[in-house]
């Protein structure tokens, strides 16, 4: 099944401006309006993408589960998913895709071949009957659309050290919240890159935290 959206745009690319020069790490200004736009709205924007992209892995899940796809055409169609959902939210964190150095990419990359390797051992799973072919399957892969958000905030966390901010703290989302995202946001501000990130506590992908820096 091929992928209908083959470069999936969040709207920031039409409808903000990135202005570098606004604050320390750079801010978007609403087109429209010509107010800066907040960063709740941001990620507001961000969970609607992932949302949305998610109801293609749901697509292609439900086709395998129907026998319609073979775990190899499935694993290669998510994959592409993966890849162009974690590009567009980590650009958004960057500026835009005008703004993404090689480096920028080559560190998306990186990222990237996690993600892919996690697949792969889903599709393993899949092969030999440990994941079942139910509604356990599609919650599953609907949880690697969900670590687009995760990227995002790494690639604010990357921007904000490069700039010199030297202190990071957890602050939580709205959501219902795990044990490990209370025990890090009590913690409270900590040296720059000493907290865990986004998505490796309990609730995983489905975590709505972010961090703050100074």
């Amino acid at each position: 099944m091929p992928n209908p959206n083959p470069k999936p745009e969040l709207p920031f690319e039409e409808r903000y401006r990135w202005e570098p020069t606004m604050g320390r790490t750079g801010r978007y200004r609403d087109l429209q309006t010509g107010r800066i736009v907040a960063q709740t709205t941001v990620r507001a924007d961000i969970d609607r993408f992932i949302a949305e992209r998610n109801k293609v892995i749901d697509s292609l899940s439900q086709d395998l589960i129907d026998g319609k796809m073979s775990i190899a055409d499935w694993q290669r169609a998510v994959r592409v998913e993966i890849k162009d959902m974690h590009r567009a939210t980590v650009s958004v964190a960057r500026g835009g895709y005008r703004q993404m150095s090689q480096s920028d990419w080559g560190w998306v990359g990186v990222a990237l071949m996690a993600q892919y390797r996690y697949l792969d051992n889903f599709a393993a799973d899949i092969a030999n009957g440990r994941q079942p072919l139910d509604g356990r399957l599609m919650t599953r892969a609907r949880m690697y659309g969900e670590a687009a958000r995760g990227s995002h905030e790494e690639m604010v966390r990357r921007m904000s050290g490069l700039i010199g901010l030297n202190e990071e703290r957890r602050v939580l989302g709205i959501a219902d919240h795990c044990p490990g995202c209370l025990e890090q946001a009590a913690l409270d501000w900590q040296p720059y890159g000493t907290l865990p990130p986004i998505g490796s506590q309990d609730c995983l992908t489905h975590c709505k935290c972010h961090f703050e820096y100074r």
